[in-house]
């Protein structure tokens, strides 16, 4: 008989990001398909711990810090996973240092009794840190199968980015090579979507610097964070997609991008570069300055641009549906656990 099932998730799981939707979407269709789950928050969780309150614990890597008294603790039968949607050794920021992160981590990563993975990247990582216990992989589903695709010109490039304003997502160098590149000629427009409250310093440098340059000013858009029922309607104007991450575990609005056929460019971190087809349906660089030029590029030359974007009209990879996932999830536990259903 399968345990209960609880996902230990952050105080601020309304908020959108990655980790946060796939949270919401992963929860609604394991209940879907007749798995019970309680959400409880990171001050329940220790507590239920301590208790050795019988059930499986999914833990989002986000309330490691918050949990730390549970490192001292030998439960039986609370049985915990982590959901590894980042950890911070990935990408470490400019001042952080990696070996220091690495051994904040490694505690953690090896008192669970095993990992939630969303990408064969993240399951691959965990075993070159050495790591032996059981991963699940479950990637991301998607919420509609048979998606529309309207007709876009592309007389114009409206690129759109999707990504908090944070250092890892590489908006901010990418801000700063627009400004020291673009000239008056150079016509087009970027929507950047995003939270502006994780890093509020590193935001706040990205629209000062779009206000203080008056190209960018009439060229870039910040549109904040946005609900993910609104998404789609932003997908849909742009006929472009740009990612500058140093590194994506999986890249939900990368595969966004591809269900709704925008071309991409992308940095090659992490699984980014698994989303696409190099040449076909978008490109992959090594660094902000290479995708700069080939954008700018395309941004003058309106033929290539209607070129790369009539390539990327072929069908997108095959995703799996939430329920898809939600299904895969309950029986890769139950094989690797040996739970009967």
């Amino acid at each position: 008989m399968r345990p209960p099932w609880y996902f230990v998730l952050p105080e601020e799981r309304s908020q959108p990001s990655g980790g946060n939707i796939y949270n919401e979407r992963i929860i609604q269709a394991l209940q879907q398909v007749g798995q019970s789950v309680e959400i409880i928050s990171a001050i329940d969780y220790p507590q239920a711990v301590r208790r050795d309150q019988e059930g499986v614990y999914w833990v989002d890597t986000l309330i490691l810090e918050s949990i730390r008294e549970v490192l001292s603790l030998q439960p039986s039968r609370a049985h915990s996973l982590l959901i590894v949607h980042h950890l911070e050794s990935l990408a470490p920021a400019q001042n952080q240092s990696a070996e220091k992160l690495l051994a904040q981590e490694t505690p953690f990563l090896l008192w669970f009794q095993g990992f939630l993975a969303t990408s064969t990247f993240t399951r691959d990582y965990l075993r070159q840190r050495g790591l032996s216990q059981p991963i699940i992989i479950a990637e991301p589903g998607i919420d509609n199968l048979n998606l529309a695709i309207s007709d876009r010109d592309t007389e114009t490039v409206r690129a759109l980015m999707v990504a908090n304003l944070v250092e890892r997502k590489g908006i901010l160098p990418w801000l700063h090579w627009l400004a020291d590149s673009v000239q008056s000629a150079d016509h087009f427009f970027l929507t950047i979507v995003g939270r502006t409250n994780i890093e509020p310093n590193y935001a706040q440098a990205c629209i000062n610097l779009v206000k203080k340059h008056p190209l960018l000013e009439s060229s870039v858009n910040f549109l904040g964070s946005q609900p993910p029922s609104r998404m789609s309607r932003f997908y849909e104007e742009a006929n472009l997609f740009i990612s500058t991450a140093q590194m994506e575990t999986f890249g939900m609005a990368l595969q966004e991008a591809r269900l709704h056929r925008l071309p991409i460019l992308t940095l090659d971190g992490g699984y980014s570069a698994r989303h696409i087809a190099p040449g076909e349906t978008g490109y992959v660089f090594n660094d902000i300055a290479s995708l700069g030029d080939f954008f700018l590029d395309a941004v003058q030359k309106p033929q290539k641009f209607a070129t790369l974007y009539e390539r990327a009209q072929q069908p997108s990879l095959s995703y799996p549906s939430w329920a898809d996932t939600a299904r895969s999830l309950v029986q890769q536990f139950d094989q690797l656990f040996r739970y009967a259903p």
